[in-house]
């Protein structure tokens, strides 16, 4: 089962630890979260530390800070009438009118200029509009919660740009047409409430529960503009924030995160912000903790790791401003590299390792083992399956992260390749 939690930990800062359960996943969170209020107003003592996703957090800000941003949808309304439930209603209606990726892509990427489209990937466009043009540092700024034209096309002059001025132009255009498209559908993106949020906590002071230590996961599945929420519910800058996350595991779509950004985030928004208000314009001496790296790696052996340090080689030589630069991995398992299969160009390489089989039962060819093929999205594991039908187990790269599969008598976990097993990347 595919795990994406952010634990958001409140309690006293002398607690020796936050006890998290390993076996929550992120599920229908009107259920998972029931029992948990709306809002931070006066939460029980029994509910610390508090073990939440992040869309959790967001509802539970939404409803302690002004008018929630929910209120503006007449659609809501009617569907807390018909399910009396108010957190219910609002769940269901976050997954009928929330513009994720895929909905993007099937339900407005088509309709854009297409002497756009056919120029740019609409994975690349929503990144950007994302975690740039709505969720960069800049767009924190009191203002709209948005880069205006002029500075996002002053992006292309930055040294880690691979985006010249004329691309930016386009996705600009676009990203207003996109605007537009959703306001009159009546959807919204969550970087539209979260850029409601950082107006109204700018207007309203914030007058939950105040949290003493805060432990995010998966940081690296956020914006800046989220992280950059946290600063209110937390003024413990001093050693009340962990940031824990894997740069190597940023397959969210639309975000485009380093770490280097999330510390000079912090340094600016967090600490510096904080200490202006306490000790008056900063001139108290600040210091941001150093980075930990874990470099110890026990999910897979020295083959694998290898084959993927060289890869991450290749990216910071090409492109050495798009990535952070870490020491490579190490690990205490010995392994030989992953056999890279190669096909003539006329080939389909599905189908020289399986054949023509399709839904046919039979052998499986070769490998000895249960078959795992990794792709990149829905569309990629039905055209799949219409060659490999029922000899692989055929799923997405956020299905399969952090899950444990069989290999003969042994197992391993599997994370981008794994010996014995084979990939196959669109």
């Amino acid at each position: 089962m595919f795990c994406a939690c952010r634990f958001i930990c409140g309690g006293d800062v002398s607690a020796k630890s936050c006890s998290i359960d390993e076996d929550i996943v992120d599920v229908d969170t009107s259920i998972q979260f029931k029992n948990i209020p709306d809002s931070f107003f006066n939460l029980p003592t029994n509910s610390y530390p508090l073990v939440i996703t992040f869309q959790k957090f967001l509802m539970m800000l939404d409803g302690t800070v002004g008018n929630s941003y929910f209120e503006r949808f007449s659609d809501l309304s009617s569907l807390i009438e018909n399910l009396g439930v108010r957190s219910v209603a609002l769940e269901t209606f976050i997954r009928k009118k929330e513009v994720t990726y895929d909905r993007f892509e099937s339900l407005y990427w088509p309709h854009f200029n297409s002497q756009y489209t056919k120029t740019l990937d609409s994975s690349r466009v929503f990144t950007e509009i994302v975690s740039h043009i709505k969720g960069s540092m800049q767009s924190v700024e009191p203002g709209e919660g948005k880069l205006s034209r002029q500075d996002y096309l002053s992006l292309s002059e930055n040294r880690a740009s691979s985006l010249s001025k004329q691309k930016r132009e386009i996705i600009y255009d676009i990203y207003q047409s996109y605007e537009k498209m959703k306001l009159d559908k009546g959807d919204f993106d969550l970087a539209d409430i979260v850029a409601d949020l950082h107006r109204r906590l700018r207007i309203n002071k914030y007058e939950g529960d105040e949290m003493h230590f805060v432990y995010i996961d998966e940081v690296q599945d956020l914006t800046m503009s989220q992280i950059a929420l946290f600063k209110y519910v937390c003024q413990n800058v001093e050693e009340g924030f962990v940031f824990c996350g894997d740069t190597a595991q940023t397959i969210a779509r639309g975000i485009d995160f380093r770490f280097q950004d999330i510390k000079s985030l912090f340094y600016k928004k967090f600490v510096l912000e904080s200490k202006r208000v306490a000790y008056n314009l900063g001139k108290d001496k600040v210091k941001v903790s150093e980075t930990f790296l874990l470099n110890q790696n026990f999910r897979t052996h020295a083959g694998v790791l290898k084959l993927s340090q060289s890869t991450i080689e290749l990216l910071f030589r090409f492109f050495p401003h798009s990535i952070d630069v870490l020491k490579p991995e190490t690990s205490l398992i010995y392994g030989e590299a992953p056999v890279v299969l190669e096909c003539g160009s006329r080939k389909n390489a599905i189908v020289t390792i399986f054949g023509n089989t399709g839904h046919e039962s039979g052998k499986i060819v070769g490998f000895g083992a249960e078959q795992v093929i990794l792709v990149r999205d829905d569309y990629a594991r039905k055209e799949i399956l219409d060659y490999v039908g029922k000899q692989a187990l055929v799923l997405t790269i956020l299905e399969c992260k952090g899950l444990e599969f069989q290999v003969g008598k042994k197992s391993s976990y599997l994370i981008q390749f794994c010996f014995e097993y084979y990939v196959y990347l669109f």
